[in-house]
């Protein structure tokens, strides 16, 4: 009898266990489909300077806006920026090879928007900072560092603008880091209403900026050649962070970079 008790009692004890364990992992789930749903709300923050300056940041990702499950297309991205409506708007690329070689250097999303500000007459500048060499140099990361340099630049920039509403497009990586610096530098984080409504088109059919196939292929040529001939020819870097930026002879990563203008002249979102 007493036997029977225990093992009553261990059985409840194990169900209300398996219970609670199920509980939470359902809460989990909501809490991950709730997010997932409404990942773009997550992607836009507002701050205001002491002096009353506006300043939107909106975090992107990148390539990952041409797949679905991303839930982040590149026309609800352009949605936000139209809905924003900024005086002028920073990207994330670098200034000193825009101004060298005339490429806009960072990753798709900001070609695409580097194009919009061309035909909507919206002055963009150029905020990124990354170098190669045999002490920092690590490829396709974020780092302290560049957070750093990126939020010297922006501050910099912002000087262009008093008093005009600025809207900093760049990685969603970076994004937490440089809405932190500038809470550091004695900006207030606003409220932002409706955020999700950013999102949404007016009804205007999409379409990709007028010259993003152009801009692209010039930033192709210029990481498939321009670029790692640069890196080759500096004596100062070793070889083993030379070995990381071969030239691109056959073309492969030109044309593999060349399949998105398929996309950009069919108005296609996804890949």
């Amino acid at each position: 009898m007493e036997n029977s008790e225990r093992k009553n009692k261990r059985h409840s004890k194990l169900k209300k266990a398996l219970i609670g364990v199920a509980a939470i992992l359902g809460i989990l789930l909501i809490s991950a489909t709730i997010i997932y749903i409404n990942v773009k709300a997550f992607t836009v923050k507002r701050v205001q300077s002491a002096a009353g300056q506006e300043v939107y940041l909106m975090g992107t990702f990148h390539t990952s806006h041409f797949d679905t499950l991303a839930n982040y297309s590149v026309e609800e991205m352009l949605n936000a920026i139209k809905n924003i409506n900024p005086d002028a708007i920073f990207i994330e690329a670098r200034e000193e090879y825009y101004k060298q070689y005339g490429v806009v250097d960072g990753p798709i999303d900001m070609g695409i928007t580097y194009c919009y500000c061309q035909d909507n007459d919206i002055p963009v500048e150029m905020v990124d900072y990354w170098k190669v060499d045999n002490d920092t140099y690590e490829k396709n990361t974020t780092t302290d560092d560049r957070d750093n340099h990126i939020h010297q630049n922006i501050m910099e920039k912002l000087k262009l603008y008093d008093n005009q509403k600025v809207l900093i497009i760049c990685g969603f990586g970076h994004l937490y880091p440089q809405l932190d610096r500038l809470l550091d530098e004695g900006f207030n984080e606003e409220n932002i209403p409706n955020v999700s409504g950013l999102f949404k088109s007016k009804g205007a059919e999409f379409a990709y900026p007028s010259s993003i196939c152009d801009v692209w292929e010039q930033r192709s040529l210029f990481y498939a050649h321009t670029y790692p001939r640069l890196i080759q020819s500096d004596e100062a870097i070793n070889d083993e962070v030379k070995s990381q930026w071969p030239e691109d002879e056959n073309n492969d990563f030109y044309n593999s970079q060349m399949h998105y203008c398929n996309l950009f002249r069919e108005n296609q979102l996804y890949r």
